[in-house]
């Protein structure tokens, strides 16, 4: 038998899919008479009719139905030959599992994600939002692969034995208000003595959730508004109904009429972020926190004044 080449197998599927010599043509840009002829040449390969010509069209013959039948798990056979080729020469997509608490998520996991793809466009990410304490729960079950979790004074201790802990950038916290508020006139961190007597916008959450509360060593601090959403608590400080403790983490996203000013707080010991990891060592992980390493260089004071 003659051999059938693809274009005459690629025309026949199309034919035979249209019931129309025009319509084929249409479909792959060719012109009727170039369909006809590649029509003519399969016939050939395969020694009998392939098509009844009539009236209102082509209707295929049992033969033509073979060979429309082949031709169309032929080239799909050849598309994905074309896809494994692909993937040889750039490599395949590797999908990261990458998972932080709230404020995390909100700015240093985008940013930082957005980072990797730029060096390694192969990568795709699968993104997840819990407690601490829940991230590394899923990172110890596999569930996940790299997780940014907090520690530190008023937070649920993660149990991080027999896991890859590396510290990250971004663990300062700052103090929102809105843009002509009296604390932004301080020169220098304000004092916590001066946030004694103002009102407060706080986190609202299940009990297991930790939140955001006023700032941390106010005794008796006045809570104005409990919100679930950061959206909602920056709209409330816009309005000048309170004031709002900031994760430095989240200051690239803070809206520009909220002004980021610190606090001068010798009784205040800090929060830690880091990196979790298995000790597996597997290549697009340590990329994944090489860029969270990274990706919080840019000032946190940008497009807002920072006493």
């Amino acid at each position: 038998m003659p051999e059938l080449s693809i274009t005459a197998l690629r025309v026949v599927r199309a034919v035979a899919a249209h019931g129309s010599l025009s319509g084929a043509a249409r479909t792959l840009g060719y012109s009727q008479p170039a369909v006809s002829r590649q029509v003519s040449a399969a016939e050939k390969a395969a020694g009998q009719p392939l098509f009844v010509r009539g009236a209102r069209g082509v209707r295929t013959t049992r033969a033509g139905e073979i060979v429309a039948r082949f031709a169309t798990e032929t080239l799909a056979g050849l598309d994905r030959l074309d896809e494994r080729l692909d993937e040889l020469a750039s490599g395949p997509q590797v999908l990261v599992r990458v998972g932080g608490f709230p404020a995390a998520n909100g700015a240093l996991l985008p940013f930082a994600l957005a980072r990797a793809l730029e060096e390694h466009p192969r990568l795709t990410f699968a993104l997840t939002e819990a407690s601490s304490p829940q991230l590394v729960h899923q990172v110890l079950s596999k569930r996940l692969d790299v997780a940014v979790v907090a520690s530190g004074p008023g937070l649920p201790q993660p149990a991080l034995e027999g896991l890859r802990i590396t510290p990250l950038p971004g663990s300062e916290m700052l103090v929102g208000v809105a843009r002509g508020h009296s604390l932004t006139a301080v020169e220098g961190p304000v004092p916590v003595r001066e946030l004694a007597h103002e009102s407060w916008i706080v986190g609202k959450g299940a009990g297991d959730e930790p939140q955001f509360g006023a700032w941390p060593t106010l005794a008796d601090p006045l809570v104005a508004f409990r919100t679930r959403t950061w959206h909602s608590r920056f709209g409330l400080v816009a309005a000048g109904l309170g004031i709002c403790v900031v994760p430095g983490i989240l200051a690239p996203v803070v809206p520009q009429n909220i002004a980021l000013v610190r606090v001068d707080d010798p009784n205040w010991l800090g929060r830690r972020i880091s990196a979790v990891t298995r000790n597996d060592g597997v290549e697009t992980h340590e990329i994944i926190v090489r860029v969270l390493r990274e990706s919080h260089g840019e000032d946190i004071s940008h497009g807002r004044s920072m006493p």
